[in-house]
């Protein structure tokens, strides 16, 4: 670079940007800076909690921890890698996730060579909606 071509500050933080979205990079400080604050946040509220009588938020259910395993799941799956760290950070979950035997056995699904090849939540859906579809034909039957 020539003494008469300077970069600006901006063109520079710019140019490093750009970078850092090019390769991916971006998305994943992002995501951990997300995950970071709001573990300061959740930090502080509870230490604020501490001192007066509110208990701070309820201890979630077996019925949400199992929801957002399959959520965090599903986020894998598809490969929002960023998103499920947020989530497992801001839903407080454990490091440790389930397998998706255990999850198959929580929601009482069979898992097989087919459904194997989608996320467990994914294969929920369509079996409900498929469900739905069955009652819907069935009543249309039953009236004509």
């Amino acid at each position: 670079m020539s003494g008469n071509q300077t970069i600006s500050e901006k063109e520079l933080l710019d140019a490093i940007k750009n970078l850092l979205r090019k390769s991916g990079h971006l998305n994943k400080f992002q995501a951990e800076m997300r995950a970071k604050v709001i573990e300061i946040l959740q930090e502080r509220q509870a230490s604020q909690n501490t001192g007066s009588k509110s208990p701070g938020p309820p201890k979630p259910t077996n019925e949400v921890l199992l929801i957002n395993e399959l959520v965090k799941e599903y986020l894998e799956w598809n490969g929002y890698l960023y998103t499920a760290s947020v989530m497992t950070s801001e839903a407080a979950m454990p490091e440790e996730k389930k397998t998706r035997v255990e999850l198959c056995a929580e929601v009482g699904v069979k898992d097989d060579e087919k459904s194997s090849a989608l996320p467990l939540l994914s294969n929920i859906v369509a079996a409900y909606t498929e469900r739905i579809k069955r009652k819907i034909n069935k009543v249309k039957k039953d009236n004509h």
